[in-house]
């Protein structure tokens, strides 16, 4: 009940926010937007986390269906009819003219093969399935929202790069022309400085369109139209040397991860099928009852009333061997279902080594990039003084300057990639500190941890 009550939160907090969260979104994302603030529109606008929702209401209503079961079963009929002459044998009348009859009946299973616990049983799990597809679902859309944006302030970010290498190449090219209207500097300055701003021109080009595609991307996985001219706030990242010790992470991932939870659930769902299954050629008990109430009275009995009270005991002998077949494939899916546990497994931990060693790439090209950029700049700064003494001639500045312009496009990329392995780490190892923040999943994560009761058991 403890996991009901969670997950009927997540409904009345999530649900009602679909009715206005269209134009609330479109609003938001008309002005700068953190990244907080694109998690809450995705989830309110997800389609996948709507569908999984939806799911688990299907499988609230699956455990009520199934706790039913076990209680008595009420039905009444009202009869009216009218027939041609009448039979009588005084004192009875066998078949009156017309009559009125009012019944009601109740039948209550008695579950002496434990076949209905097995079906509340395999109902629960179900239920546990579907709230751990929900937190699938829910981990994913953290980290496809985390990327995306991530992935737009590193286009702006290589952006502004070429847009100030285009500045400067367009300061050079008008001191060039000054010069050389002055007669200080020849006519190959000037043209050469010309291709330089054509070409850094068409890097900037480049750099516009990665911008535009980034920020359709994003604005898609958001649920609102890709031409939102969405605005984000920039993030701070802290780049830290990070020691990643693979298989222990590994370990608590498959320990966390609710795909792998998913999977150790369907064999628990399976067995308990394997059981209900069995239960086909045990005996059966249900107790049943039968009043009714007659006008006039008709057949073997001169009242109104008549009651009938039955025990009903039924075991199949023999049904062809339909049951057996049952069996063995409940059995089968109860080894597919382990196997399956396996490959998810194998999958978890390969997405953990990918991650991990995505990460340390990144830290490691973060470093390097930063050198490259310092480097770079000292060159710049060597060239022009060459240039201003007359030691060289203008293409050097401008080898200096494109070599500036890559390393600081490297050094945008590499930020940007630490940032995008990092998120890609938390999602594999489960670990997503957005999860506890946004509102959908408040009741379902605690610490870090899938809350649900008996999922390991």
């Amino acid at each position: 009940m403890r996991m009901l009550s969670r997950v009927l939160l997540i409904l009345i907090l999530c649900v009602p926010a679909w009715s206005w969260a269209a134009e609330a979104a479109d609003t938001e994302a008309k002005k700068p937007i953190t990244l907080d603030q694109a998690l809450e529109i995705a989830f309110r606008r997800s389609p996948d986390v709507k569908m999984a929702l939806d799911q688990l209401q299907k499988s609230v209503g699956g455990m009520a269906e199934a706790k039913a079961n076990y209680m008595p079963k009420f039905n009444g009929d009202v009869t009216h009819f009218r027939n041609g002459p009448t039979f009588e044998f005084p004192p009875y009348t066998f078949v009156p003219d017309q009559a009125t009859t009012i019944s009601g009946s109740v039948y209550l299973p008695l579950d002496i093969s434990s076949g209905l616990g097995f079906v509340s049983d395999i109902a629960r799990y179900k239920y546990q399935i579907d709230y751990l597809n929900l937190m699938g679902v829910s981990e994913k859309l953290i980290f496809d929202v985390k990327r995306a944006y991530l992935d737009v302030l590193r286009a702006k970010g290589q952006q502004d790069v070429a847009q100030a290498s285009v500045d400067v190449a367009a300061k050079r090219l008008r001191d060039s022309r000054e010069k050389f209207a002055a007669g200080t500097a020849p006519d190959f300055d000037v043209t050469r400085g010309e291709v330089e701003v054509a070409n850094l021109n068409q890097v900037l080009i480049q750099a516009n369109a990665r911008v535009v595609i980034a920020r359709s991307s994003l604005n898609r996985i958001l649920g609102i139209p890709v031409s939102t001219p969405t605005e984000l706030v920039n993030t701070d990242i802290q780049v830290q040397s990070i020691n990643v010790d693979v298989p222990k992470i590994t370990e608590e991932a498959n320990q966390r991860r609710p795909e792998v939870k998913n999977a150790e659930t369907a064999v628990l769902l399976n067995i308990k099928n394997t059981k209900l299954q069995r239960t086909a050629t045990r005996p059966s008990l249900g107790i049943s009852g039968q009043a009714s109430y007659n006008t006039p009275p008709y057949g073997f009995t001169t009242g109104h009333s008549t009651w009938t009270a039955l025990v009903n005991l039924s075991m199949s002998i023999w049904d062809g061997g339909i049951s057996k077949a049952k069996v063995d494939q409940a059995y089968a899916d109860v080894d597919k279902s382990r196997d399956a546990v396996e490959q998810t497994m194998l999958a978890v931990a390969l997405e953990v080594q990918t991650a991990a060693v995505n990460l340390q790439e990144a830290i490691e090209r973060v470093s390097t990039t930063a050198e490259n950029v310092r480097l770079a700049e000292k060159s710049l700064r060597l060239a022009n003084d060459r240039y201003n003494s007359g030691v060289t001639i203008l293409v050097e500045v401008a080898d200096a300057e494109s070599a500036l312009t890559q390393a600081r496009f490297n050094a945008v990329q590499a930020l940007y990639d630490y940032a995008v392995a990092v998120a890609e780490l938390e999602r594999a190892t489960s670990t997503q500190p957005e999860a506890r923040q946004l509102q959908c999943l408040t009741g379902g994560v605690e610490n870090g941890k899938i809350v649900s009761d008996n999922i390991s058991k």
